[in-house]
């Protein structure tokens, strides 16, 4: 899933090759996003959203190849006032174009060529490659075959429903970029907060377990993660997950906002489970990448359900800052979930 990338980018060695430990993270305790912090904070709040994390990372890379795929890579409006295969099928090709250029460009460098080793690498180990829980028995050829099968279609699929319904006239708001430009672009920077708090509640529901067990299980196999599982899930998954998109139902937007709030949750997720903190050059973070606040789930499971884009975690009680105080406190309500009624553990 999708996650923002904001902890501080500074270099940490490696404390140990122990289970449990980790090969490198941020400083701790992790500081969420100065955005929704009290008392309000409007300085560190702005240098955020123009920093290499958010505007750097997020909003002008992900804004311009939505630029991009609508002006060149996207069908013809006009030819998607009818549902047909000829023009879904096209955007189903981009679509899988760029998820074989991100996430497979993303583990080609990281895993394969190892370009980086283990600079900025959370978890020392690799990917599973004789783990009878995936396909083949390996993770990564699992990983993407949900993704492409299921991850790619759905994805598809809601931004096919949006172009037939701009084409046809169907939704309130057309957003034009010269008659509303302050609109235009403060969309794409709310857009990830508004993804922030949608992946909190759906998260948390998809915890529930009978759906965790219908669904969200297959993604949480993979509790060390790679590019090409930040979209390895089950259909109902990638149905709840990218509902967030529906938001534009309502709201004044363009298809661009469209195309970027897909591939921020599709593409965005796979840069985000990369396993590591960022891209470096010569040491240094040019691209910000994975975030430990997510990496502490997939460890732990029970914990950091949202993202540090808005402390939803801290206010519901579920937040992992990556201390043994944090570690305490979340083995503490564990033992309290299950303790008997009346009785002592």
């Amino acid at each position: 899933m999708t996650d923002g990338r904001s902890e501080a980018a500074s270099p940490r060695p490696a404390a140990s090759t122990r289970a449990g430990a980790w090969a490198w993270h941020p400083p701790l305790p992790l500081v969420p996003v100065p955005v929704f912090m009290w008392p309000p904070r409007p300085l560190a709040a702005l240098r955020y959203l123009v920093s290499l994390t958010f505007l750097g990372s997020i909003v002008a890379p992900f804004g311009i190849l939505a630029t991009i795929s609508w002006l060149w890579l996207q069908p013809a409006l006009e030819r998607c006032a009818e549902f047909e295969a000829a023009w879904i099928l096209q955007m189903y090709a981009r679509n899988l174009a760029l998820m074989l250029l991100v996430a497979g460009g993303l583990h080609l460098w990281f895993y394969v060529l190892k370009r980086q080793g283990a600079e900025r690498k959370y978890d020392a180990r690799g990917q599973s490659t004789n783990d009878r829980r995936f396909f083949a028995r390996k993770q990564v050829w699992d990983n993407m075959l949900w993704t492409c099968a299921s991850g790619v279609t759905v994805w598809t699929a809601y931004e096919a429903g949006f172009m037939w319904a701009y084409a046809n006239d169907l939704l309130p708001f057309y957003l034009r970029v010269d008659e509303h430009p302050v609109w235009f672009v403060l969309t794409l920077i709310v857009i990830p907060f508004w993804t922030s708090l949608h992946f909190y509640f759906v998260h948390r529901l998809l915890h529930w377990r009978p759906l965790y067990r219908i669904a969200h299980a297959l993604h949480h196999r993979n509790d060390n993660i790679g590019p090409w599982s930040g979209l390895s899930m089950h259909p109902i998954e990638h149905l709840i997950y990218l509902s967030s998109v529906l938001i534009h139902v309502a709201l004044a937007s363009h298809p661009i906002h469209i195309l970027f709030h897909m591939q921020w949750n599709t593409l965005g997720a796979a840069a985000s489970h990369t396993g590591f903190e960022s891209l470096t050059f010569r040491g240094r973070p040019i691209l910000m990448l994975g975030s430990f606040h997510h990496q502490l789930h997939h460890r732990y499971y029970d914990c950091n359900y949202g993202n540090p884009f808005m402390p939803w975690d801290r206010w519901l009680g579920t937040d992992h800052d990556g201390t043994p105080q944090a570690m305490a406190a979340l083995r503490k309500r564990r033992r309290e979930r299950v303790r008997p009624a009346g009785g002592r553990t």
